[in-house]
């Protein structure tokens, strides 16, 4: 069941699950969502159990969902040998290739440097490069998180893909990077997580950021 944990300046947290929100949801209610969900490389996170068969099972319930409920949804593919299994069951209508620098991860021919971010669906009048070049500079345990992406991660996308006073979801928010991004760049948010303890973490980021009104918190049938 879903609780409202934050509501203010056009962001809204949902403390839950996004299975609980998103059927709800009415087609293309949503204009952009940008999430990362767990990756499925057994991460030690607050409240979920990161393997790979929830990995599966997760993708397959979500993203036919986030492809429903909203115009574009971008997120990363996750280990690349997975690609097959989300062309024959999840196909993307586009990649685009993040360059994150050289973590020191270590990959097929040696070291990881770039990840594909899954594109579903267009944004008309909206035009997008499909090369994204960010450094992965956040650290592993940021923000009391154990995967955060970089805040310029997030806006490289917000910025691209929605307008100002658009309505940006992230399904797994987990520290909130999403929603500060879409908040520093004047659009609508909502976030949802299992976790209160990520709630509280994204809550009090979102505080801290100080910036001019935004629109009310949107209206797409969420539950008080």
């Amino acid at each position: 069941m879903l609780k409202t944990y934050y509501k203010k300046d056009g962001v809204t947290i949902l403390l839950g699950s996004s299975l609980d929100l998103l059927p709800d949801l009415s087609k293309d209610s949503v204009h952009l969502t940008v999430t990362d969900p767990p990756y499925g490389v057994n991460l030690v996170y607050d409240t979920y159990k990161d393997t790979e068969d929830n990995w599966f099972a997760l993708m397959s319930k979500i993203v036919p969902e986030l492809i429903r409920v909203s115009e574009m949804s971008i997120l990363p593919s996750c280990q690349i040998r997975r690609m097959k299994w989300i062309y024959t069951n999840i196909p993307p209508d586009w990649l685009i290739c993040w360059y994150k620098g050289s973590p020191g991860c270590s990959a097929y021919i040696g070291f990881n440097d770039w990840e594909p971010l899954l594109v579903y669906g267009k944004r008309k009048g909206l035009f997008i490069h499909d090369f994204l070049k960010v450094l992965n500079d956040e650290k592993m345990g940021n923000y009391g998180h154990p995967c955060p992406k970089p805040l310029g991660w997030a806006e490289w996308l917000i910025q691209r893909a929605s307008r100002e006073g658009e309505i940006v979801l992230d399904p797994f928010m987990g520290s909130g990077t999403t929603l500060v991004a879409a908040k520093k760049n004047k659009r609508r948010a909502i976030g949802v997580d299992i976790s209160e303890k990520y709630c509280e973490i994204a809550a009090k980021r979102l505080d801290a950021l100080v910036l001019e009104p935004t629109p009310d918190s949107p209206k797409v049938g969420i539950p008080d």
